[in-house]
């Protein structure tokens, strides 16, 4: 249920707290007087400790400071109020009758908002408090929207998690290691290995154009065709091309999806494979250089119809290893802008050759986020190796 709250108009401040404070007691009085009737919580302090003091307990929203004070300058209270977390949201507008422009860019470097010179003016008081009060609750308001949004898209993260294999098939000739990771809560990229009965299994990855929400739907929808009678047999192309027309209500819309799709007999090591303009699984065997395994491909899937699709045949051998991969893997970007790239992919797939399958994965991962030095993905990233004993 939607819940359905009074919004205060923009050009008007929401009921706040306001904290006055002054060392002269008229003007004190003067400036607790322009801002009365307006709706909003006044309190008043007569000394900058005294400020401290009833800030750090009520936090208010507001604080309409003055500059020079025997006790404890304002400069000095706004100081020790921006040191603590819990005031750096409070507004401090300083109040001075030294208008000088190094005052009042010492003021406002200290974190304050605005400098009124004194003698002050009631409607220029009035609407500079108006202005920034509205200013914080459009803030916090536009906050509380991104949190609830972050909630939101979280949930569809956990939702589409649940939608990937939580278990791939086991076979004593085959060996699967997955690794899947979000550029930001929900994503497009798609992975799965799919029993296709008499020890054949369906190797499919995927990657919808976009990020976020629009991507993720897609996806989903591209899983459930995935998993009917006609969205998983043994022709590859085939495959494909029934995903294509399946979704022909989507050609005009600017998304696409690049997709493999591989059958593997178990028994035999044989591999078809039919390709959209999907990256090439990269080939690791024994003697020879990591490679990218050659495959006839079309291109990507939700664009045009697509008349023939064409799909490879390959020989497996005995300690073979594919490494499917989306291009999040390839375009991860160190601080630098640097991509990581098919090059470097290679020689970490390479470097992990005399690992168990799984752990061959988490170190390619392990070099991935060594190269990227913390610097955050810009799209979504999936592995998935095969490995043929």
């Amino acid at each position: 249920m939607l819940e359905l709250r009074a919004v205060p108009p923009v050009n008007v401040a929401p009921p706040s707290t306001v904290l006055v404070v002054d060392d002269n007691p008229v003007n004190l009085q003067v400036l607790v007087r322009t801002l009365d009737g307006a709706g909003h919580r006044i309190l008043a302090a007569r000394s900058g400790q005294a400020a401290l003091e009833i800030a750090r307990r009520v936090k208010p929203d507001l604080i309409l400071l003055d500059v020079m004070m025997p006790d404890m300058g304002g400069f000095d209270v706004c100081k020790a109020l921006k040191a603590e977390p819990a005031m750096q949201e409070t507004a401090v507008i300083f109040l001075s009758a030294l208008g000088d422009v190094e005052d009042k860019v010492s003021g406002l470097s200290l974190g304050a908002v605005d400098y009124i010179t004194k003698p002050i003016q009631p409607e220029e008081v009035q609407a500079r408090v108006s202005n920034h009060l509205v200013r914080l609750y459009l803030e916090r308001e536009l906050r509380h929207s991104r949190d609830r949004l972050d909630h939101e898209l979280a949930k569809a993260a956990r939702l589409q998690q649940q939608l990937l294999p939580r278990v791939l098939p086991s076979h004593p000739a085959l060996t699967f290691g997955p690794f899947y990771r979000t550029s930001r809560h929900a994503g497009g990229d798609y992975y799965d290995v799919l029993d296709l009965g008499d020890e054949r299994f369906a190797v499919v990855v995927a990657d919808v154009s976009g990020h976020g929400a629009s991507a993720a739907i897609v996806m989903a929808m591209i899983r459930s065709v995935l998993h009917t009678p006609a969205g998983s047999s043994d022709d590859p192309a085939a495959v494909l091309a029934y995903l294509n027309r399946h979704f022909r209500y989507l050609w005009d819309d600017a998304i696409f999806a690049t997709a493999l799709y591989a059958v593997i007999d178990a028994k035999t090591g044989s591999l078809r494979i039919a390709c959209a303009g999907h990256p090439h699984p990269l080939l690791v065997r024994h003697g020879k250089a990591v490679a990218p395994l050659p495959v006839n491909a079309t291109v990507p899937l939700l664009l045009m119809e697509l008349d023939h699709i064409p799909w490879s045949e390959h020989q497996l051998q005995p300690g073979d290893r594919l490494l499917f991969h989306t291009d999040g893997i390839t375009d991860r970007e160190n601080t630098a802008g640097v991509p990581y790239e098919t090059e470097r992919l290679s020689s970490a797939l390479n470097a992990a050759r005399g690992f168990p399958t799984p752990v061959a994965v988490d170190c390619i991962v392990a070099d991935i986020e060594l190269f990227a030095s913390g610097h955050e993905a810009d799209d979504d990233q999936t592995l998935l190796m095969v490995g043929f004993r």
